[in-house]
């Protein structure tokens, strides 16, 4: 399988690793006659190259993951205490119309604003919160202010607890870009080993040799690209699940269809979920969509037995 993006790193280091037990049996078959690259590079750290990279994939969906519910926990406790300052506003205006405060009181941010923009005005509530609950000279009032039975001590904790999840979600961020990184900066190393091996075997068995002629192909045959298919999905809440279809290949090298998903609103192609048969053109699935509010995006990519390939318009799916 040609290397054409990022699903396709470790089915072409599974063709790499079958073709080096082959070249070291023709070799000798002992650890003194294997294949050995640049700085005495064996299969078996080659294969310790394909389980990092693994590991790093099935870690990144786990990381995109946290990043989620991070954002998801976020924007929960930014509805409630949005809810608070109406709140507030309104208490203001019906039990003390007639004094300073309504008037002071601060507007109701926009949701998506920047996190200092967000919570200024409710630290301004805070603040005009205090100075109502010690005035005692209203008249027909007594203090302390309270929002449904809500205290300025619990909406003060309310308030803490927001901060954190901006922390909570920065973390997650920044977790997910450091995955990411790492991520990325192994595929040039796994491409440089394929190319070195692919260099060396022709070069030890000579270019007419079955097992040169049978090297795993790292780059697709030229013009050969597919069309790619239009994609349609959605969420089915009747049967629970996230439903695709798209018009059929008529390629006549069509091997199958691939689809592909990264967890969140943006596409990166990290994770194959469903090999699909060239004559099947609808898929379902619940993957990364387990609870309400979760997000995934999802790409179909056509597979020529070339090992040309091309990718669909992306399709991102929010389950109710």
């Amino acid at each position: 399988m040609p290397i054409e993006g990022l699903g396709s790193y470790l089915p072409m280091m599974v063709e790499v690793l079958n073709h080096w037990d082959d070249v070291n049996i023709e070799l000798g078959g002992t650890p003194a006659t294997e294949l050995k690259l640049q700085g005495a590079h064996t299969r078996g750290l080659f294969q310790l190259l394909h389980d990092e990279l693994a590991a790093l994939l099935v870690g990144q969906v786990d990381l995109e993951n946290g990043r989620e519910i991070a954002v998801s926990n976020k924007d929960q406790k930014k509805t409630a205490i949005l809810l608070k300052l109406n709140q507030f506003r309104g208490m203001l205006r019906g039990l003390l119309p007639q004094t300073i405060y309504p008037g002071a009181a601060p507007l109701v941010p926009q949701f998506g604003l920047a996190e200092s923009k967000f919570l200024a005005p409710f630290d301004d509530m805070a603040s005009l919160w205090g100075r109502i609950d010690a005035d005692t000279t209203i008249a027909g009032f007594t203090p302390p202010l309270l929002l449904v039975a809500v205290t300025r001590a619990a909406f003060l904790t309310e308030l803490a607890g927001m901060r954190t999840a901006y922390v909570a979600v920065s973390l997650a961020e920044n977790d997910e870009g450091i995955g990411l990184k790492r991520r990325d900066a192994l595929l040039p190393v796994i491409r440089e080993r394929i190319v070195q091996y692919r260099e060396l075997v022709a070069a030890m068995l000579g270019p007419t040799h079955p097992l040169t002629l049978s090297l795993p192909v790292m780059t697709p045959a030229p013009g050969s690209t597919p069309a790619a298919s239009t994609l349609s999905g959605t969420w089915n809440p009747t049967t629970a699940q996230a439903e695709f279809s798209w018009p059929a290949s008529d390629n006549p090298n069509l091997d199958e269809y691939e689809m592909r998903m990264s967890v969140g609103a943006t596409y990166d192609g990290s994770t194959v979920i469903g090999n699909i048969p060239a004559g099947t053109t609808t898929f379902a699935t619940t993957e990364s969509l387990a609870s309400s509010g979760d997000v995934a995006s999802f790409k179909l990519f056509v597979k020529l037995t070339t090992g040309n390939e091309a990718g669909s318009n992306t399709i991102t799916i929010t389950r109710p």
